[in-house]
């Protein structure tokens, strides 16, 4: 993740996606970031069988373009009434109404318009594959075109004081590391990296390799404040904890679903954090670039 240029918010026009955009258009003032909000009009299926059909009078590209006019005029409602909520007077977004395939059309849109990151409302505290609200944030994750910021649903955005990010003291996970601490440098605290060992993991290896990489990183903790915590317990506890106990106003883990049990012993770790984390999660997006680089590094110990 660099510096925050370009926020894109994917609104579903419902209350999860209020807060996204709320939190999206917060973050844009933080940073100074253009912001940008794209809705996806879905394709009726009564439309569809009166076009292809040609029954009735009226045909379905019009009913498609009334859609996106309601949209865009609800949308625009929406920015004004959470610029009053913050105060800020008028704000400027980019909005764009289109119709298509739902996460396609969104995250094709964030890569066109190389978003830094594509902000998601998802229902807190509830199982990641529930409902197709909180499915269509895990095709966005798998479509690996952008950063993904999940937004708790409830969650207001003041300030981000505290980045954390997990990590599995993997020698790929370096960069990562330097990035997140360029990053947390516009924060008055050094980023925490997390490492969680559950009951039945090895608790003395994870201890050596934090070690290391406190060797490893001694400069930056040193200048920057950088911590690297090894959490014990059960996952849940753990995540759910993470915000009253190490002050983490955002997460970050560095790779995508299929890559998340790497992170701990359990193969349910995306489900458990989706479930019980309480502060914003973003999944950074692993480019070609980086998985060429660790393949490699893979390779070369084999």
């Amino acid at each position: 993740m660099k510096h925050i240029n370009n926020i894109l918010v994917a609104s579903e026009l419902n209350k999860e996606s209020y807060e996204a955009l709320a939190y999206g258009i917060t973050l844009g003032l933080m940073y100074d970031a253009k912001v940008s909000c794209i809705h996806v009009v879905k394709d009726s299926p009564i439309d569809v069988i009166k076009e292809t059909l040609h029954i009735g009078s009226a045909k379905y590209g019009d009913a498609i373009k009334e859609a996106k006019q309601e949209s865009q005029n609800l949308l625009s409602h929406i920015i004004d009434v959470i610029a009053k909520e913050l105060g800020v007077g008028e704000v400027d977004v980019d909005l764009r109404i289109v119709s298509g395939p739902l996460s396609q059309s969104i995250m094709n849109h964030a890569e066109k318009i190389d978003a830094d990151v594509v902000i998601i409302g998802t229902e807190s505290g509830s199982r990641f594959s529930r409902t197709a609200h909180t499915n269509l944030a895990l095709n966005m994750i798998e479509l690996e075109k952008a950063n993904v910021l999940l937004i708790p649903s409830g969650y207001r955005l003041e300030r981000i004081e505290q980045f954390g990010g997990f990590i599995n003291f993997e020698i790929e996970e370096v960069d990562f590391i330097h990035k997140m601490i360029n990053h947390a440098k516009k924060t008055d605290n050094g980023v925490k990296f997390i490492h969680v060992v559950e009951p039945r993991g090895n608790l003395e290896r994870a201890k050596g390799l934090l070690k290391s990489f406190e060797q490893l990183f001694a400069e930056e903790m040193a200048e920057y404040g950088v911590k690297f915590i090894i959490e014990t317990g059960e996952l849940s506890d753990v995540v759910n904890g993470l915000e009253e106990k190490h002050g983490i106003d955002l997460m970050i883990i560095r790779a995508y679903k299929r890559h998340w049990d790497m992170y701990t012993s359990s193969s349910t770790f995306a489900d458990t954090v989706i479930q019980s984390i309480k502060s914003p999660l973003m999944v950074w997006k692993t480019t070609r670039k980086v998985k060429r680089n660790i393949l490699q590094e893979k390779l070369k110990n084999v």
